[in-house]
């Protein structure tokens, strides 16, 4: 089983985290970790540290973060291990409900691409859609 960790700036980690749980009717098994602006650097060093110290240390790890470049991203880059615990930016509601509804069923690699797919093609303009 592949773990599922959230990281957002602000509360949004747990506030999807909630999300998916209401609209699957299933407890979700997703770690969200809110990086609230009132820390600094060491602090959410820490809390990712935290999170990993209380992982499996043989299960992979899928990190979800909402933004390239913002600070959970950052936190999150050096324990990028191939094949092992990976980093997907441009974290969204399709994307996290993909990881939880498939996450038994698909090899690492495979949840890794299809959370991107699916983030991906969840976004539409629906002008463009609509026509």
């Amino acid at each position: 089983m592949t773990d599922i960790v959230v990281m957002t700036h602000g509360n949004l980690a747990a506030k999807l985290v909630e999300t998916v749980a209401q609209i699957t009717e299933q407890p979700v098994k997703a770690i969200p970790v809110c990086f609230e602006f009132d820390r600094d650097q060491a602090e959410y060093t820490q809390l990712i540290a935290d999170v990993f110290s209380r992982l499996g240390p043989d299960r992979p790890v899928i990190i979800l973060t909402d933004l390239f470049g913002g600070t959970p991203s950052n936190i999150a880059f050096p324990y990028v291990k191939k094949g092992k615990v990976e980093v997907i930016t441009g974290l969204n509601l399709p994307m996290l409900m993909y990881l939880v509804t498939q996450s038994e069923e698909k090899s690492f690699e495979e949840l890794c691409e299809g959370a991107h797919k699916a983030g991906q093609d969840g976004i539409i303009i629906a002008g463009q859609f609509m026509s």
